[in-house]
């Protein structure tokens, strides 16, 4: 191709006669027939100018391809156009080209157009550097709370859904337990001489092995001398009966009163399933915060508690020895945004608890996670502290940065101290900081109550 004819195309029309001479020496004129002419993720090797015919660019989304747009526009390009930032260029195209009609190409090798884009427009190429960043910070972090909004109005209709049901559960079984009583009580005056089976208040259990152990032995020996079930006797210790509950008259009333204890026992473990998953629930439905304004009086402490429950900080990490402890002193509410708070302690609380996970494959072995609240200068001071193996000296300067992160590829973006910096400190005016070394990360969140005088 000529350096005339590249002069025709408007993305070379201001290129001096020299220039256009080195463009045309290093590029061909390609002839693509209909099909793909390149896909995305290839490694991007060229340039392409279209001259003549019809192109339409695609994108990968949710493993199809979609077109995102088609064009018959003399001098469009795409390609490896981003080749003029050098090591920091995509290795692999960021899109895919499919060639809709018989059509020609002016080609560049992406070396080539990269190198001369940094040799004549040097000041362009960081803007262009700049900007691209710039971009890419944005849609990661907008794409991060798009996910975060999805998530939160899942949750809520998952939580409104749910409510109901787990609300009938827990009047049914309360119900029961009632009915379960008044059955005793009536069998207990049909059958002369059998006792009511008693309501035991909160027992001292033997915990150690061996004296549990000789506790159901004794209990053993009575049911199988009666005949009953073995099995009941775990059941029965646990409910802090021993052999002399069980020296009843008639003989046959030792099965009826371990099958009422086994009975009780189990609606008990039902109730308080159902209380516990009604908990979680209500922390569903406070961690999603949609049902709430944009920013209200809040006490942080029940956004920590829902952030707790949210991570199941109750079961543990890092194979079950990692855990939460909690340390709230009285403190005033804080005016936010509940949401963006919530995202905060998540954020904080799921990196303390990864690093616990990191010490425990070194053979440590689990840890714990320290949250404090209390009253500090004129606000509220939240301390999530971990005895972990400590943020790295080069990195703890940078650590509220975009991307900076200690994790490994694949296993955190960098961006959720970036977000949480952002939150506390533009959002609510507020500090956040933090100080390390192996065996203590704390990270500090300040928050004005009253944000107008902090302003």
């Amino acid at each position: 191709m000529t350096p005339d004819e590249l002069r025709t195309l408007f993305l070379f029309e201001a290129l001096s006669d020299d220039q256009l001479g080195k463009l045309a020496a290093s590029g061909d004129v390609v002839e693509a027939e209909p099909g793909w002419l390149y896909r995305e993720g290839e490694a991007a090797k060229c340039f392409y100018v279209l001259l003549t015919g019809a192109v339409a660019l695609h994108h990968r989304g949710g493993g199809d391809d979609l077109e995102v747009g088609r064009t018959r526009q003399r001098g469009a390009y795409a390609g490896a156009w981003e080749a003029y930032m050098g090591e920091a260029a995509p290795e692999g195209y960021t899109s895919s080209l499919r060639v809709l009609e018989p059509s020609t190409f002016f080609v560049l090798p992406a070396a080539k157009f990269g190198r001369v884009v940094r040799e004549w427009f040097p000041m362009a190429v960081h803007l262009l550097e700049g900007v691209r960043i710039g971009l890419a910070e944005t849609q990661q972090l907008a794409s991060a709370r798009d996910r975060l909004l999805a998530l939160g109005s899942l949750t809520a209709g998952l939580t409104h859904e749910l409510g109901n049901p787990a609300a009938a559960l827990a009047r049914t079984l309360a119900q029961l337990q009632e009915g379960l009583a008044a059955v005793e009580v009536a069998v207990a005056r049909l059958v002369p001489g059998l006792p009511a089976v008693p309501r035991r208040g909160p027992v001292a259990v033997p915990t150690e092995p061996l004296g549990r152990a000789e506790a159901e032995d004794a209990v053993l020996d009575v049911l199988e001398e009666h005949d009953v079930d073995g099995d009941l006797a775990a059941v029965l210790v646990e409910q802090g009966f021993g052999p002399d509950d069980l020296a009843l008259e008639p003989p046959e009333a030792v099965a009826w009163f371990a099958r009422s204890v086994e009975v009780r026992s189990l609606v008990a473990e039902a109730a308080a399933a159902s209380a516990r998953i009604s908990t979680l629930l209500a922390s569903a439905g406070n961690y999603a915060q949609l049902d709430r304004a944009p920013e209200r009086w809040v006490d942080v402490r029940e956004l920590l508690d829902a952030a707790i429950s949210m991570l199941g900080a109750g079961a543990g990490r890092a194979a079950g020895t990692s855990r939460i402890v909690t340390d709230y002193a009285d403190v005033p509410q804080v005016l936010g945004h509940t949401g963006e708070l919530t995202q905060v302690w998540t954020n904080l609380l799921d990196n303390a608890l990864d690093a616990l996970d990191a010490l425990g494959t070194t053979g440590a072995g689990g840890g714990t996670v320290t949250v404090r609240v209390r009253p500090d200068d004129g606000g509220v001071c939240v301390e999530v502290a971990d005895d972990g193996p400590g943020i790295p000296a080069d990195l703890l300067p940078r650590v509220f940065e975009p991307f900076v992160t200690t994790k490994d590829v694949g296993q955190g973006t960098g961006l959720g101290l970036d977000i949480a910096w952002r939150v506390v400190v533009h959002r609510h005016h507020g500090r956040l900081n933090v100080t390390s070394e192996p065996g203590n990360t704390v990270f500090r969140v300040w928050l004005p109550t009253d944000p107008q005088e902090d302003q």
